[in-house]
């Protein structure tokens, strides 16, 4: 059996968690005899594959491209959508708070803000058109939790006999990490202290987690890198000394940094589930996972949920699970539930039912993502324009400016020579 697996476009580039998670999960199915293949190429000839997977629809633009070639080619597919309710997420960002930096539109004019908060609902709009065309026309929709396929159910109209899970797995090796190699390599004064594996950027509210733990004096220690450069600063400018930023770090030391931790908190605005909590409770850490997740579905009682938007929800949070016992049965609870091994039996025997597309795209769905993409467009075509507009204006001073600069060099240069010139003038016979 051949299967193309499509992820998001950029997935090769930025190396997230879901490209880790399809790349464990190829090598369980070819143990199969399953045969996979990742591209991102939209035209892509799909005549050696017998259908097409779409892993992950976090960008639904590349996504839509993907779905239409399969469509275009009469092949067959299947998703796995990574999905979870972002509301809490737009909200915060239409209707940011005083003390929320990372949020702020403070500096926009009225015009500006109007601009932004519909720019950020179309994105919304789009996100969920795209996931509602692509579930309607998948033939299976494997979900990494219940929660995630009943909330797919609810919000999309995917029928359950539809539905299969297959949970993220993990690496059985981050249960043998050495804590004290990683307190000398990055010079951390104690173990037990609080950890969070994951990008440090605005989706994972690292900020959020720096200022809820501000008067604290257990360290909290970042491993992740920092994409984006201005909310990093924002981090390191919020972060007392008993912040640590250990950036991105190779698989063994990440076990190392969760063999030292107690506590691995991920106080995402979402998460769909985050393989970073597997890996940390699997080497005996206690878990605090955002409300926005499956969390109490993977863990139970050893994860303790917090409230991303409320910083005294993320604080008690950590403080509950720095003073619980661990829970001794954790590790090996994860270890025989979640492996890859059991994804791709799970993904082999769905595939096998895989029915050929009987369905057509929904013309008027169609219809209004088609509207929606294109006022985005048009908003952002005006907005490069003015910036354009700016630029040109720009270039044209900053000309102006060398021109007069170079007019002040040469004065500046000839003035010294006048004085000896004439009196050598005056001297000549």
């Amino acid at each position: 059996m051949n299967v193309l697996f499509y992820p998001r476009r950029r997935a090769l580039e930025q190396r997230g968690g879901d490209l880790l998670a399809l790349q464990e999960t190829i090598r369980a199915l070819e143990a199969l005899d399953i045969r996979a293949t990742i591209s991102t190429d939209p035209s892509l000839d799909l005549t050696p594959f017998e259908f097409v997977h779409l892993y992950s629809l976090g960008d639904p633009f590349s996504a839509l491209e993907f779905a239409f070639n399969a469509l275009r080619q009469n092949k067959p597919l299947v998703t796995t959508p990574i999905y979870w309710r972002r509301d809490q997420w737009l909200d915060a960002r239409i209707n940011p708070q005083p003390n929320h930096p990372e949020h702020s539109l403070d500096a926009l004019t009225p015009e500006e803000y109007a601009r932004v908060k519909r720019v950020f609902q179309l994105e919304h709009d789009i996100f969920r058109g795209a996931h509602q065309l692509i579930l309607d026309l998948a033939a299976r929709v494997f979900v990494l939790s219940h929660a995630e396929g009943q909330i797919l159910h609810d919000e999309f109209g995917v029928p359950f006999e539809k539905l299969a899970v297959t949970p993220n797995g993990v690496n059985p090796a981050y249960a043998h990490g050495d804590a004290e190699r990683f307190l000398r390599t990055h010079s951390i004064p104690t173990r037990d202290f609080v950890l969070c594996v994951a990008r440090v950027e605005e989706r994972k509210n690292s900020l959020g987690v720096i200022r809820a733990w501000r008067n604290e004096r257990v360290p909290l220690v970042f491993v992740g890198r920092a994409p984006d450069a201005a909310y990093f600063e924002m981090c390191r400018a919020a972060a007392d000394t008993h912040v640590y930023f250990c950036g991105a770090l190779p698989p063994e030391q990440v076990a190392d940094a969760c063999a030292a931790a107690r506590v691995h908190v991920m106080a995402s605005w979402w998460e769909e589930q985050g393989m970073a909590a597997l890996e940390a409770g699997i080497a005996g850490c206690n878990l605090v996972m955002t409300q926005n997740s499956p969390g109490r579905e993977y863990f139970g009682s050893a994860c303790f949920m917090c409230d991303p938007g409320d910083e005294s929800s993320i604080h008690d949070a950590i403080c509950t699970a720095l003073e619980a016992p661990r829970d001794d049965a954790l590790p090996s609870r994860i270890r025989e539930n979640f492996t890859w091994e059991r994804v791709a039996q799970t993904l082999a025997s769905e595939y096998r039912a895989v029915a050929p597309i009987t369905r057509s795209l929904d013309g008027a769905a169609l219809l209004q993502l088609t509207n929606q993409l294109m006022e985005m467009w048009q908003i952002k075509r005006a907005r490069y324009q003015e910036l354009q507009d700016t630029a040109q204006r720009q270039d044209i001073w900053i000309k102006e400016l060398e021109h007069i600069a170079a007019r002040r060099r040469e004065r500046l240069y000839t003035l010294p020579l006048i004085g000896p010139i004439a009196t050598w003038l005056n001297t000549r016979p």
